[in-house]
């Protein structure tokens, strides 16, 4: 009888250290899948080009549409991208990688926009050229200083193409955290 009970004891508690934890993410779950996309990028800010070493800054405001398809809020945790630049034809050039740890709630069923400004200056992208992005400027053959005094110019036009790429927006819900890569291209063609 002793065993019994013991063991109907047992039982009881590890069914009741079970029902009242939190449950992660479970493989048949859905989280809603929210959903990222680039909607636009805007001249935020631009200043008149001076000649390196000077400092030229850019403000650009990347605006995200974003999706969420569940029946409940979702919140973003962090919010991150690299920015590249179009150097010559289909090939791009990392150049920043925003990041942003704002916590926003998203209501259920509904898309919603989404701003990071980031500021960036063209000694800033003078040195990523000259040394993390050496070996591809270099493959590229192309001169640093023309480059950046021809993307500065042509900015207002959207004369090239800007990528965002190994982007990654990170959601927090009752049911756990969801992970949601993105990437996306403006101008659009």
């Amino acid at each position: 009888m002793r065993k019994c009970s013991l063991f109907l004891l047992m039982v009881s508690f590890a069914l009741w250290g079970v029902s009242a934890c939190k449950p992660g993410l479970l493989p048949t779950e859905e989280a809603g899948k929210p959903k990222v996309t680039l909607e636009r990028v805007e001249v935020q800010s631009y200043f008149p080009w001076t000649d390196l070493p000077a400092r030229t800054p850019l403000a650009l405001a990347f605006v995200f549409n974003i999706h969420n398809p569940s029946g409940y809020n979702i919140l973003l945790d962090n919010f991150k991208f690299t920015v590249s630049f179009e150097a010559a034809p289909n090939e791009y050039i990392e150049i920043a990688t925003p990041t942003s740890y704002d916590r926003i709630y998203f209501p259920p069923e509904t898309t919603s926009q989404y701003r990071i400004v980031s500021v960036i200056d063209s000694a800033t992208i003078r040195l990523t050229l000259l040394v993390a992005q050496a070996p591809k400027v270099q493959a590229l053959k192309l001169n640093p200083a023309d480059l950046i005094k021809s993307w500065y110019t042509k900015i207002g036009d959207f004369g090239f193409g800007i990528k965002v790429s190994e982007g990654m927006a990170v959601f927090l819900t009752d049911k756990g955290d969801v992970f949601v890569p993105f990437e996306g291209k403006f101008p659009k063609k």
